[in-house]
């Protein structure tokens, strides 16, 4: 798998189908402009190919928090249903995570699903006594 940034609209728009398998909410239509949004703050977003093909998407920012300290952010990771179990996601993490170091940063973090915590722990991610909740203040 060939790992490489999502940079141009066309690139972008390309992978709406795959982050719309992990991201419902997120529309056609308004994706590019969700995604030059979140660059804006530092988002980054890499695609994971097999060929020609997108088999992998992450979507990744540099962050710093007081509880976190300096590191990378793993917002979005999906795989091609189709193509799941091939090792790509493991590979797309390895990826980010020589990247990272290489930028300095010596740590990786995501908010994980249940249904992803096995996939995560086999890859080495530790995990924290936070549970990531959210509150509904009205219509968007």
């Amino acid at each position: 798998m060939d790992v490489r940034e999502l940079r141009t609209d066309a690139e972008i728009e390309a992978a709406f189908p795959l982050m719309s398998v992990l991201r419902e909410r997120v529309r056609q239509e308004s994706f590019l402009s969700e995604v030059r949004r979140q660059q804006i703050e530092g988002y980054r977003l890499f695609g994971g190919f097999a060929g020609d093909r997108l088999v992998c998407l992450a979507g990744v920012r540099r962050s710093h928090t007081l509880a976190r300290g300096e590191h990378l952010f793993v917002d979005d990771l999906v795989t091609m249903e189709s193509e799941r179990g091939q090792g790509h996601a493991g590979r797309m993490l390895r990826h980010l995570a020589e990247r990272a170091k290489a930028e300095g940063l010596h740590r990786m973090y995501l908010d994980s699903r249940a249904t992803a915590k096995g996939f995560y722990a086999k890859v080495g991610f530790t995990f924290l006594t936070s549970i990531p909740c959210w509150l509904d203040l009205g219509a968007e």
